[in-house]
């Protein structure tokens, strides 16, 4: 079985990372500016001093608005950063200058940031989510196992496209769960399935 599940998130993978590639950067800034509003917004994010976000590349739903507007309103802000196999930690950044092309060049914090920070709300990226709050990741494992250790600290925010968004994905028993998952849409927070009754 964990077989035929591997081959399901493998394929599904493939399909939405390849939809994701052709999507034009203009789009994908746009996308970013109502991302950003609709966390601006929330609760959890006007409580939350520390906002621990990925920092955008290759098609991913843009943080870059995000990230600025939080350093802007004086919270401590914190990026990832690959320490080794699998392994990544959070570290405080102060402004965009702190940021420069690390692991598989996804811009990360610099060597000289080493202020470590592990709770506050958490901006999640992934391959795929869905609206029982399953995130599917791009196999690498580096925020199921941070969020294994972790995952009580933080409040965790998924960020999907429309098309990123599915009724199921398949998932494993190691695959950490998300908070809320945000669309250019819509707002789905841990419980919102339950309440349904269709």
């Amino acid at each position: 079985m964990p077989t035929d599940i591997g081959e399901a998130k493998k394929a599904l993978r493939k399909a939405i990372l390849q939809k994701r590639r052709h999507m034009d950067e203009a789009v994908c800034r746009q996308y970013g500016r109502q991302f950003a509003r609709k966390i601006i917004d929330m609760p959890e994010y006007k409580e939350a001093d520390t906002i621990l976000c990925y920092a955008a590349c290759k098609g991913e739903a843009d943080t870059w608005i995000l990230i600025e507007k939080a350093l802007e309103m004086g919270k401590r802000v914190a990026l990832p950063r690959v320490t080794g196999p699998a392994e990544m930690h959070f570290y405080k950044i102060t402004s965009m200058k702190d940021v420069a092309p690390g692991y598989y060049d996804i811009p990360e914090p610099v060597e000289n940031c080493q202020e470590e920070v592990s709770e506050g709300f958490l901006v999640v990226p992934g391959t795929a989510f869905d609206r029982q709050m399953h995130r599917m990741g791009y196999g690498g494992g580096f925020y199921d196992r941070w969020l294994k250790r972790y995952g009580s600290q933080v409040t965790a925010c998924g960020l999907a496209y429309d098309f990123q968004l599915r009724n199921e994905i398949p998932f494993e028993r190691h695959d950490r769960m998300m908070d809320i998952v945000i669309t250019p849409d819509e707002v789905i927070r841990k419980g919102d399935a339950a309440d349904d009754n269709d």
